[in-house]
């Protein structure tokens, strides 16, 4: 059964396919919608906490007090009419003052990775598209700054766990991604990528060189070439790991046999 082909690849589709191609067909193609976890919106509290403060306040009134009044200004407005306003109004109030906690934690860790005041920030949040091969690659940058040399770096935070040492590069990946769309889109080949694991409080650097480019994009190009031949066949693998203790489509999934599980159609997907 052929399946519609992706809009577009960004590095989150790229790593959904690479963990898991059935997942990744649930997730993308019929649009299965996964349930709100307590770690997703405790990061997407956090990601628009360090918009709002990179992006509003000048660099001299960077510091630890305004970022504890964005986060609970954030927080509250979450809580309120946020897009996980249902999941917050369901936690009693000590897990909500627990997680408010967190959230704040996990921006001030960011005062012990660098100097807010010193910051050269250029963007934030930013959306950029660009043809790679012949599929449109997509990707939201967390930040975007220029150093003192004038060169582009491209930040991406992340509130998880770091990754063990033979993961790096996969993560690394990612942004370097971002990188690559930078230099498509600007015309600029920023000189770094940089992974700010806050909960670690750990910074992961790489080069943005030509060849690591190159390596991205082709990688790119091979994962849109097994999405798409996968939409041709139908064949979209499911591939067991330690990742599926993680996973919201297990009662769906072929490999559990508790599952009762077909493959999805389109008709059958959730709006």
């Amino acid at each position: 059964m052929e399946l519609p082909l992706p809009c577009s690849l960004t590095p989150t589709k790229v790593t959904a396919f690479k963990d898991c191609a059935y997942a990744f067909r649930l997730s993308v193609i019929d649009k299965v919608p996964q349930p709100l976890s307590i770690w997703t919106v405790k990061g997407v509290i956090a990601h628009r906490a360090l918009e709002r403060f990179y992006f509003d306040l000048p660099a001299h009134e960077r510091t630890p007090n305004r970022a504890r009044v964005i986060v609970s200004d954030e927080f509250a407005r979450s809580v309120q009419s946020g897009y996980a306003a249902s999941f917050l109004t369901e936690l009693a109030e000590p897990a909500l003052m627990r997680l408010n906690q967190e959230v704040e934690q996990l921006v001030l860790n960011l005062f012990t990775l660098e100097d807010p005041t010193s910051t050269n920030v250029l963007g934030t949040e930013l959306m950029l598209e660009a043809p790679i091969g012949d599929v449109l690659a997509r990707g939201v940058i967390d930040r975007l700054d220029r150093d003192a040399n004038g060169d582009l770096i491209v930040v991406d935070y992340k509130t998880g766990r770091p990754p063990s040492h033979t993961h790096e590069q996969d993560k690394l990946t990612g942004v370097l991604f971002y990188a690559l769309l930078v230099e498509r889109v600007l015309g600029v080949r920023p000189k770094r990528v940089k992974l700010m694991y806050l909960r670690d409080r750990m910074v992961i650097e790489s080069e943005a060189t030509r060849q690591r480019l190159h390596a991205v994009e082709g990688k790119t190009a091979a994962i849109w070439s097994a999405v798409r031949m996968a939409c041709e066949t139908g064949n979209f693998r499911p591939r067991p790991s330690r990742l599926c203790r993680f996973c919201a489509y297990q009662c769906q999934c072929p490999s559990f046999p508790s599952s009762s599980a077909t493959p999805v159609s389109r008709g059958m997907a959730p709006a």
